[in-house]
């Protein structure tokens, strides 16, 4: 079968997958046994498994930075962005010196002698602002717009409230794959790639069945068996790489 070209990669992958493509015809027994796999069937396969990777080893995360304007509330998100996990900005001020020379009074900043007073101190300033800012609803929220459209290039970040000043703003992100930072990630990638091409072909081929033979019985192909093979081993990458990379946290709604 033809291997995908540059033209057709998905999003998230920008690197030459015909080596990753290769490796999995070959764990199938292409050429000499035909691989049930179309073009479309390999992308997908292909999205799955780098967000796999990208969410089981931050080292394939980025960060990004960036200042707001007075009045704009809509942001271009990072050139080579595919999923924006978070956005931290503080609408309210985020400089140490412009905290403590608007709050001082609270701790009496006048008097510290010694950087464990200084440190004390502002960790309970910040722990104030904390609960203040969830009372008086001055948190900073983001959202995405134009999510699901035509990829991140005409995606937007919206942050909430509206800044009035210049406050930075990072974002963590799962950039384009270009290259693979680790050689875990890598060969995780490709055995992540193995196992979901084996429960698409399987799933295809546990509906034929009753293949009429020439002694006039009928045959079946390896489709259950391929699927739960497939499936089987998805289990044990995930369990390696949680070994082997940092498992992102689960983010409640």
């Amino acid at each position: 079968m033809a291997i995908i070209g540059p033209s057709d990669l998905p999003v998230v992958l920008k690197l030459n997958p015909n080596p990753m493509k290769a490796y999995v015809l070959a764990q199938l027994g292409h050429p000499a046994v035909n691989v049930e796999v179309t073009e479309a069937q390999f992308e997908i396969a292909l999205r799955v498994t780098c967000d796999f990777i990208a969410g089981y080893f931050p080292r394939e995360q980025k960060l990004a930075l960036f200042y707001t304007e007075p009045l704009v509330p809509t942001y271009p998100m990072p050139e080579d962005a595919y999923w924006v996990q978070e956005v931290q900005w503080d609408p309210v001020t985020t400089r140490i010196d412009d905290v403590f020379g608007a709050e001082s009074f609270l701790f009496n900043i006048g008097n510290i002698s010694g950087v464990q007073n200084i440190l004390t101190d502002y960790y309970l300033l910040q722990a104030y602002r904390r609960s203040s800012q969830q009372i008086l609803g001055t948190i900073g929220h983001w959202d995405v717009l134009n999510e699901g459209g035509d990829g991140p290039g005409n995606q937007l970040i919206r942050l909430y409230p509206t800044p009035k000043g210049a406050f930075p703003v990072t974002v963590l992100y799962y950039p384009t794959i270009t290259h693979f930072r680790s050689p875990q990630a890598k060969l995780l990638a490709s055995e992540m790639l193995l196992a979901e091409t084996k429960i698409m072909v399987g799933a295809a081929r546990r509906k034929i069945a009753g293949i009429p033979m020439p002694d006039g019985g009928s045959l079946a192909l390896d489709g259950e068996a391929l699927a739960a093979e497939g499936k089987e081993e998805k289990l044990a990458i995930i369990e390696k790489a949680i070994h082997l990379g940092e498992p992102m946290p689960i983010v409640k709604a």
